[in-house]
């Protein structure tokens, strides 16, 4: 009880708001995972760019042509 009079208001606030971070959560633990099977892996690009294809979002600017 003592715990939950401390954090009444936070706890009131996360039944208001329909915020989360779960999806943030989801996208680090693919990141650890990714890191944990490429140890080893001497090129940091290419360790970015696995990244960038499983997460299927383009992290890389591709340049503009001129």
């Amino acid at each position: 009880m003592k715990t939950f009079r401390k954090y009444q208001e936070e706890i009131k606030n996360t039944f208001e708001t329909s915020y989360s971070n779960g999806p943030l959560e989801c996208m680090n633990n693919h990141i650890k995972v990714i890191k944990r099977n490429a140890y080893g892996m001497r090129s940091f690009y290419n360790f970015k760019l696995r990244i960038a294809i499983c997460l299927k979002k383009s992290v890389f600017k591709t340049p503009k042509k001129i």
